[in-house]
């Protein structure tokens, strides 16, 4: 890495520009950190949330070089199925592997941040039996293909995906039996919201649009898991969907009703509020979530340009402290400190033990809704993540996290690259949040520092537990 001068350096206070670009790196990427700051600075703030938002024109190929040793990506449903059918550990592993990697280690930062959000937006447990295979292919095909794409496509391939169709019961909605879990989810999670203008009779209506719906090796001897319409589970009767007359045809009438959703204005509006709240911060402006619904209803359910006006410099750059500022859910902790401390790993595997132990490991939700994205679900949840720390750098508690090392004459050379005058706790806060945290929180770091001078390895090691741990880094603005 070719580091910038020491002294080479802009004001960094609040309300600088540089304040501004630290921002909105802290909500565009996986953790902020200062090669990504050093880029971003000298791309300036537009052309770099650009070059992120054209995220199929970045070079990746260090990342993608070390996913193709991972065979599961690339498979279809039937050959995982085949390949793994005795083994679904690997199949497990090598998803959350790539997960982690990508979002530690890939240059295309906001599209991790928004498959992440689509991950959850539209959960599936990869813990639910035939979901152990399935899962892969839908966060392919449904999720990443989609993530900074069109909405109304993403929710045109999900109900077609094998996971989701098992996960919501839809692979065994018949006439006559009709399975209502999926058509419930589709209205309240994925796009209407459960305030949404539906009834208990649009829910079965819905439903009975979908019977039929299912995926290949349940009913036939075909290979298991490639989407399947059989007409003769269908109910051919004419339905009433928010007031849409739907006539008997076939797998078009699911088709029908995902167009009906996907330009109704409370979808636009519900989408548009979830990932306001996502990308800025807890309570978005109404007037902002106005113009993210006109947005939305005049691109047919393009998400770039929505994710473009969030992070734009007009709202993202201008928005007060409070109004963008997030608390980070597990995930994002241990993102944010691998980036940050330039951590590296042979083995994140064991993350995503730490994952667990924090209630967070991706895919792993059990229910449909996703992991929340609220202080009130993690705010109570601090010694845990205090621990986590402590174990990554072997802190004052010791033991480390195996195959995932903190390099220290690294961050050694990053604490060099501080604004002059830096004391030892400030050079500490440039490389974590780039000079952020709270004065207060620092000087606690210094006078710690200041009070063992005898043993500097474990003093650094520990004073950067001791900020990542204090609310300053826990919470992003």
């Amino acid at each position: 890495m070719t580091f910038p001068p020491v002294g080479a350096h802009s004001p960094t206070g609040p309300g600088s520009m540089d304040q501004v670009l630290r921002s909105l790196l802290n909500h565009a990427t996986q953790g902020f950190n200062l090669p990504d700051y050093w880029e971003a600075k000298g791309m300036g703030y537009d052309a770099w949330l650009e070059w992120q938002l054209d995220y199929e024109a970045i070079d990746d190929s260090a990342v993608d070089s070390a996913l193709a040793y991972y065979p599961t990506l690339t498979m279809n449903n039937p050959t995982l199925y085949t390949t793994y059918v005795n083994d679904a550990a690997t199949v497990v592993y090598e998803l959350q592997d790539a997960n982690l990697r990508r979002s530690i280690y890939s240059r295309k930062q906001l599209y991790e941040r928004m498959v992440e959000f689509w991950t959850d937006h539209f959960s599936i447990s990869q813990l639910d039996d035939y979901c152990l295979w399935f899962k892969t292919r839908d966060e392919a095909r449904v999720i990443r293909k989609n993530a900074l794409g069109s909405f109304p496509e993403m929710l045109r391939n999900s109900p077609k995906s094998a996971a989701m169709l098992w996960y919501l019961d839809n692979w065994n909605n018949q006439a006559g039996a009709v399975q209502e879990n999926y058509a419930r989810e589709l209205l309240e999670l994925h796009t209407l919201g459960v305030d949404g203008p539906y009834t208990q009779q649009d829910v079965v209506e819905v439903a009975r649009c979908f019977t039929g719906w299912t995926f290949t090796g349940l009913y036939d001897s075909q290979p298991i898991g490639v989407f399947s319409f059989k007409g003769n589970y269908h109910d051919y009767g004419q339905k009433t969907v928010l007031g849409n007359v739907i006539n008997g045809s076939g797998v078009s009438e699911g088709e029908q009703v995902i167009d009906i959703l996907a330009t109704h204005p409370k979808t636009a509006e519900f989408i548009s509020t979830k990932m306001a709240r996502w990308l800025l911060g807890d309570e978005p402006p109404q007037d902002l979530i106005d113009r993210l619904v006109h947005i939305y209803l005049s691109t047919q359910g393009s998400i770039k340009p929505m994710v473009r006006e969030i992070l734009s410099m007009e709202v993202l750059g201008k928005a007060k402290p409070e109004v963008r500022t997030k608390f980070k859910r597990p995930y994002h902790v241990i993102t944010s400190i691998m980036r940050a401390a330039r951590v590296s790993s042979s083995n994140l595997l064991a993350l995503t033990s730490e994952l667990q132990r924090l209630g967070h490991v991706p895919y792993w939700h059990p229910t449909p809704d996703g992991y929340p994205d609220t202080v009130e679900k993690w705010g109570r949840g601090l010694l845990p993540r205090l621990q986590f720390l402590s174990r990554l750098f072997g802190g004052y508690s010791g033991g480390g996290i195996s195959g995932n090392t903190v390099d220290t004459l690294g961050l050694g050379d990053l604490m060099d690259t501080a604004p002059p005058g830096s004391n030892y706790a400030q050079q500490i806060d440039w490389v974590l949040t780039g000079g952020d945290s709270d004065p207060a929180h620092v000087a606690e770091v210094q006078a710690y520092k200041d009070a063992h001078p005898n043993k500097p390895n474990a003093v650094l090691r520990e004073s950067f537990v001791f900020l990542a741990s204090s609310p300053s880094y826990q919470l992003y603005s």
